[in-house]
């Protein structure tokens, strides 16, 4: 009953704010790991050449490092993702993303943060920020965040915006039944000076176990800016279906 007490919050949580989302807003959240110490991470490289009727180039990099003890915790993450297909970029985007945290309690984490981000398919030469504020823990596996930032974005017109910014993120890890997990978190990052002015992204991944080593997985993901750069769409999103194998 709790965790579906949980799930209505969160659909509440979600339903409140416009049904649409942008890339911008980095999913910290999927890649932090709780309750464990000294150093962890992991570092992944893809690269893809094909030649058929087009000539097609992917090249992937994440990298994440997490070091914890009973007091502090410093999160380092960067990600690069690029695809060229006959000479045209369709994905060019990459980012670092530095955390430290400060364990008060059980309950709350004092944060800062700094992140530079770039994306110039999507019209983002460079994306600077830095913040600090709270994380909560609400009941095992599951945090809310809020914190203040400062965002210092150049276009690729050389438009450039400079903006305080909230910062409030909501993360559920729910086990609905023995054989369905629920994994959401949602972003809202709206301008202090204009609230209409919000940048919000949404991601989902709902398992179904068909045995301890067998799921499905059905993920949705979306992005909403409401004032994106010139010729970008306000609303994105993407949904996955797939078979999950764990050994």
């Amino acid at each position: 009953m709790k965790n579906f007490t949980l799930l209505f919050l969160y659909a509440a949580f979600f339903c409140s704010i416009p049904v649409a989302m942008y890339s911008q807003v980095v999913n910290v959240e999927k890649l932090r790991q709780d309750n464990t110490s000294g150093l962890s991470g992991k570092v992944e490289f893809n690269f893809t050449a094909r030649k058929t009727t087009v000539q097609s180039l992917d090249w992937r990099n994440q990298t994440f490092l997490q070091w914890d003890n009973e007091k502090w915790s410093v999160l380092l993450l960067n990600e690069i993702n690029f695809n060229r297909v006959d000479g045209t970029n369709y994905v060019d985007d990459g980012f670092q993303h530095l955390r430290i945290s400060r364990h008060l309690n059980d309950v709350f984490t004092a944060e800062a943060y700094g992140q530079n981000q770039y994306d110039p398919v999507r019209n983002i030469a460079q994306r600077r920020l830095l913040g600090a504020g709270v994380r909560v823990k609400l009941s095992n596996s599951n945090y809310f965040g809020f914190s203040t930032l400062f965002e210092n974005e150049l276009l690729t017109d050389e438009t450039l915006n400079q903006d305080f910014r909230l910062s409030s993120y909501l993360q559920l890890k729910l086990q609905l039944s023995k054989t369905i997990k629920f994994l959401t978190t949602t972003y809202l990052q709206p301008n202090l000076s204009k609230f209409s002015d919000i940048k919000i992204s949404s991601q989902s991944t709902l398992s179904f176990h068909i045995t301890d080593k067998f799921a499905f997985t059905n993920s949705f993901t979306a992005i909403y800016d409401s004032f994106p750069a010139t010729g970008i769409p306000s609303f994105i999103y993407n949904f996955r279906n797939g078979i999950k194998y764990l050994f």
